[in-house]
């Protein structure tokens, strides 16, 4: 789907196509890659962008990592919802501050199991119980695994 949006150039062409109202501009915004250049301008200088370049589907691990750091729980939020968060970010995540960032890392199919384990006592029981389950119902060999 990537190969669909010309890449974006710009932190500037970034923010117009994230605020247009066109879904195929705003559309865009969320699928279209950049170089790294970019993503590193965009997440050091326009932090009210911050969610939006975790929304985008092409951030590279390295924007990951620096996005987990945002003292606005609803980025950590975006980047742990991410289908392609690497383990070792949500690894990173597991003592998050923001339970719905923590529940996320509960049940992230790419969240290691030492990982999960770390939240069978969470604090809020919500999260304690589906680390349990998904803890009870773990398959013996990750599909990730060597045979």
């Amino acid at each position: 789907m990537t190969d669909r949006f010309p890449e974006i150039t710009s932190v500037e062409e970034f923010i117009r196509l994230r605020e247009s109202e066109g879904p195929a501009e705003y559309n865009r915004s969320t699928w279209a890659a950049m170089p790294l250049s970019v993503w590193w301008d965009l997440v050091r200088n326009r932090p009210v962008m911050r969610v939006w370049a975790a929304h985008n589907r092409t951030a590279p691990s390295e924007i990951l990592a620096e996005l987990i750091k945002d003292p606005d729980w609803r980025v950590r939020d975006r980047v742990a919802s991410k289908r392609n968060c690497p383990p070792e970010l949500l690894e990173r995540l597991v003592d998050d501050p923001h339970d719905a960032v923590r529940r996320l890392v509960a049940n992230h199919p790419h969240s290691p199991r030492a990982t999960v384990a770390g939240l069978v006592d969470d604090p809020w029981p919500v999260i304690a119980q589906e680390a349990r389950a998904r803890l009870a119902n773990w398959p013996s060999k990750q599909p990730s695994e060597p045979s």
